[in-house]
């Protein structure tokens, strides 16, 4: 199995930072909103990015990477809670505030839209690292 790092030691999404992905169609896994859950019923392999504060923002964070197979976005009173996960997401769990969406590859069934565009799509561009110190 590939190694990730950790989403928490990645940095937030920088302003004005956008990239040529697939354009990516984003469905509830059984058409209901709720908690995303694995085959098993479980709640699966993810990592929380706490720092993303809407769901399109979370949404971003999931189109710009390969490993990225659902989000789960919860606005509970003023706590919003940003999961991205990374095994396959089958259905949703009845849970009032929590929305899943599993990644699409963006192509749709004949007749609707979709198809391979590609599209600008804010994600994460780690800042350069600072310059060494001078002795």
């Amino acid at each position: 199995m590939p190694w990730y790092p950790p989403l928490a030691q990645q940095p937030a999404p920088s302003s004005g930072a956008a990239l040529l992905v697939p354009s990516i169609t984003w469905d509830r896994p059984n058409g209901q909103r709720g908690s995303c859950r694995t085959q098993g019923g479980g709640s699966g392999t993810f990592e929380e990015a706490s720092w993303l504060k809407t769901e399109a923002d979370c949404k971003a964070r999931c189109a710009g990477e390969h490993h990225c197979t659902a989000v789960e976005f919860a606005l509970i009173g003023g706590y919003t809670r940003c999961e991205i996960h990374r095994l396959p997401v089958t259905h949703t769990f009845p849970l009032p505030g929590f929305d899943c969406f599993v990644k699409g590859s963006g192509r749709r069934q004949r007749g609707s839209a979709g198809g391979g565009a590609m599209a600008a799509v804010a994600v994460a561009v780690p800042p350069p690292p600072p310059p060494p110190p001078l002795l």
